[in-house]
Formats: structure tokens, C-alpha cells, sequence
């Protein structure tokens, strides 16, 4: 269900790109493998943190450009990168962490 969700993100981020003029590129991570089950989910887990992070501070940057469909897009594609982390902390029987201030580094509930 993820991987055909994700998809579906790079193909509209992609059309964005397009949009704008710009041609999509992509360098792709490494591939963690592990026969663990628990490790898979943990660096699956991990690595949808870090994409809520990129995609938070990309929205950022388009509204800062004045380009709200594109924020719109990204703002949309964020829940379901939200929605992919809440499964993820599920099934690994832990709690989502809150999300830090961008600023301070600190979790938002902290202050």
C-alpha cells in the first residue's frame, strides 16, 4: 500500500517539477537490507521521519516562492507521509514522536 502511495508522490511531484520548467532527477538512497523484520520497519521508519522533514522545510520554500499549488501538493502528500509513520510506529508497538521545532530543535510540546 506504501510503495504504490509513493509512487503516486513522485509522480505528482514530478508534474510540479515539470510545471516549473525543471526536469525531475533522482539520486536514490541505499537500500538497508536485513533478514530482521523489526530492523527493516526501525530504517523504514527512520527514513520516513527524515522525508516529513524534507517535505516540511519544501513547503516552506514554496510558499516563501509564492508557489501555493505546489505547497498544496506538498501539504497533501505530507499527511499520507504522516499516515505512513503512524503505521510504521504501530507496528513496531512504539509511540510517534512529537515533531521538532524547526527552529530550536526542541519537540513542540516542550515549550
Amino acid at each position: 500500500m506504501h510503495a504504490g502511495e509513493e509512487l503516486q508522490h513522485a509522480i505528482k511531484i514530478a508534474k510540479q517539477i515539470d510545471y516549473l520548467g525543471g526536469m525531475p532527477g533522482v539520486i536514490p538512497k541505499p537500500v538497508i537490507t536485513s533478514n530482521d523484520p523489526v530492523e527493516l520497519l526501525k530504517a523504514d521508519l527512520q527514513n520516513e521521519r527524515v522525508t516529513v522533514g524534507r517535505y516540511r522545510e519544501r513547503i516552506r520554500q514554496a510558499e516563501a516562492m509564492g508557489e501555493y499549488a505546489l505547497s498544496g501538493t506538498l501539504r497533501a502528500i505530507i499527511v499520507q507521509e504522516q499516515e505512513h509513520e503512524i503505521d510504521l510506529c504501530a507496528a513496531l508497538g512504539i509511540d510517534v514522536p512529537l515533531p521538532k521545532n524547526p527552529t530550536s530543535g526542541t519537540n513542540v510540546a516542550a515549550k
